[in-house]
């Protein structure tokens, strides 16, 4: 018997005589794979922004995406500041030099290896959503020129993503001397308790990268890639598209992180937003949502949690002491402690209590 290979796109028949039998034919269905055109992607390449910040406890380079004429880009919190529990570099909330020294590359299109660098400010930040508002202040020379402005594209407050749909990545690499374009599917999606879809989960993981826009099948701008998480435009503050509308940006306020006052309870309301880390065993971001909170001085004392989950005290980055619904904490400084929840599957009546009781 000869075997015949099944092509793509080629309909495939054939005949049998039985004893007894006519001829029977049997007739499958042409196969036929679609593959996506890509879009023209050329205006992102103006839209996208290389970050470099730098103090005496880091050095990275990250991605942004400009979302307003002004010199307003959007970015993820980590690139620009400590934004998790475990990381390096201080407490979470703690903003690289300052937040005053963000080095800012604007290129003048995909292909373009000599942008110009002006100097940015964070302005707003939220640890939660991992997600910054980065405003560009002047070049390295002097103040930015008030009538500046800069090419961008505004974020969508509807933009969702298609199950296996296709994505791209525009962002910047610290080897690479142009932009850089990453193709990429969306493999999951992560919705919070209150039907939201918290983010998405794609096939790229990409650190510099994070902060970079995420781009879907037509080429708008649909989120912001965080190493192989796509956080929706959709889930962008409405008070930083509202304050951003009505003037100019030029205070600071960064959200996420709780200062507890002693013998008080803080609540909060677990929905599930946390961004997702695929690998990460420690946190077991898929199941958990991570609540972040400053004690209120140098004092030792005892952390209560209603109701009893985990709880870790941390400092710098490294585990000081952990366990489920209490734990102690030393007088020493830059401790803070993150409470991990279960990812609630309905929120009414959902509450985080947690309080600090000072050592007498």
């Amino acid at each position: 018997m000869r075997l015949h290979p099944l092509g793509v796109g080629l309909g495939l028949s054939f005949s049998l005589s039985l004893a007894g039998c006519g001829s029977v034919t049997h007739t499958h269905a042409s196969l036929e794979f679609a593959s996506p055109e890509t879009p023209d992607l050329t205006a992102r390449g103006a839209d996208a922004v290389r970050l470099r910040v730098q103090d005496a406890s880091v050095s990275l380079t990250r991605s942004g995406v400009m979302v307003d004429p002004r010199g307003y880009l959007l970015t993820t919190f980590s690139s620009v500041g400590v934004g998790a529990a475990r990381a390096r570099g201080g407490r979470p909330g703690t903003l690289f030099a300052g937040g005053d020294e963000v080095r800012v590359e604007v290129f003048e299109g995909p292909f373009s290896s000599t942008p110009t660098e002006y100097v940015g400010r964070v302005v707003r930040g939220d640890l939660r959503l991992n997600l910054a508002l980065v405003r560009i202040t002047g070049t390295p020379d002097g103040p930015l020129d008030p009538e500046a402005r800069f090419a961008f594209v505004a974020p969508p407050t509807d933009a969702t993503l298609t199950w296996g749909g296709f994505g791209w990545a525009i962002g910047a690499s610290p080897t690479i001397p142009s932009l850089t374009a990453f193709h990429a599917n969306t493999t999951a999606g992560v919705q919070n308790s209150e039907g939201h879809i918290a983010g998405y989960l794609v096939n790229v993981v990409e650190p510099t990268l994070d902060g970079a826009g995420y781009y879907d099948a037509r080429g708008e701008l649909v989120g912001v890639y965080m190493n192989g998480f796509v956080r929706p435009t959709s889930r962008i503050p409405t008070a930083w598209r509202t304050e951003l509308a009505a003037g100019a940006i030029d205070d600071r306020r960064i959200e996420g992180i709780i200062t507890l006052e002693p013998g008080r309870w803080a609540e909060a309301s677990p929905i599930g937003d946390s961004v997702f880390v695929p690998g990460d065993d420690e946190a077991r971001a898929d199941v958990t949502e991570e609540f972040l909170f400053a004690l209120p001085s140098t004092q030792a004392g005892t952390i209560e949690v209603e109701p009893p989950v985990a709880v870790v005290a941390y400092q710098r980055g490294r585990a000081l002491q952990s366990g489920n619904g209490e734990i102690y904490v030393p007088a020493e400084p830059d401790v803070y402690v993150a409470v991990r929840m279960p990812r609630p599957t309905d929120p009414r009546g959902l509450r985080l209590r947690v309080r600090f009781v000072a050592e007498q």
